[in-house]
């Protein structure tokens, strides 16, 4: 029975660390230039119609959440935690996710298993804020340790320019102005027509018999 990728935060992490992936047991290692390969243009029209970014914008945040998806499939020693830095790749990821089938057949494709995505518990951020009440530089020594092994790992997996264009480059350009400017919902653009407002109403009146 194939196991799979599982992502979850430790309890004693910062509650900006909103996601963690472990591996148990590595079923397939694509390369990381397989991994990057795959295209899917409908995943980024959709991210552009929520986001105030251009195409180009898109594929390129495509691009790095390829990548982080990758490194989830990697053997490593602790989880990966999407911090504050990485928001806008975890609203792509969000993105590719709604995109169900492609995103299953992705992940079984490069990784033979399914990558999970899993935001941070209540219970995990109420531990955190406790732990900082009562042991606050434990607290924060511990997570400032568990960073600094991430920023390692992704060093070595990907290089210094993956790591300065994700913990330098997008949270100056993706800053907290842009997430309360550029998010845009999709329009409906569609209202219900009289003649399905009446079917719907005799339906809740009781006055549309159901034929089995």
């Amino acid at each position: 029975m194939e196991s799979q990728l599982v992502m979850k935060q430790k309890s004693d992490a910062s509650p900006d660390s909103m996601l963690y992936c472990a591996s148990p047991r590595i079923l397939r290692l694509c390369s990381v230039e397989e991994a990057i390969a795959y295209q899917n243009d409908d995943i980024l029209h959709r991210f552009t119609k929520v986001w105030d970014v251009s195409f180009e914008e898109a594929e390129d945040l495509f691009l790095e959440v390829k990548k982080w998806l990758w490194l989830c499939s990697q053997p490593k020693d602790q989880g990966l935690g999407i911090s504050k830095p990485l928001l806008i790749l975890d609203e792509m990821w969000h993105n590719f996710i709604l995109f169900t089938a492609e995103y299953t057949e992705y992940c079984y494709s490069h990784f033979g298993r399914y990558i999970h995505h899993a935001p941070t518990s209540q219970s995990e951020i109420d531990a955190y804020k406790q732990q900082r009440e009562i042991e606050p530089d434990v607290a924060i020594g511990k997570m400032m340790e568990e960073q600094q092994k991430q920023f390692e790992f992704i060093y070595k997996k990907l290089g210094v320019e993956t790591l300065f264009k994700w913990y330098v480059e997008y949270p100056e350009r993706y800053n907290e102005d842009f997430f309360k400017g550029s998010y845009r919902p999709m329009e409906m653009g569609w209202s219900p027509s009289p003649e399905i407002k009446k079917i719907v109403t005799l339906f809740k009146a009781g006055r549309v018999k159901i034929l089995d």
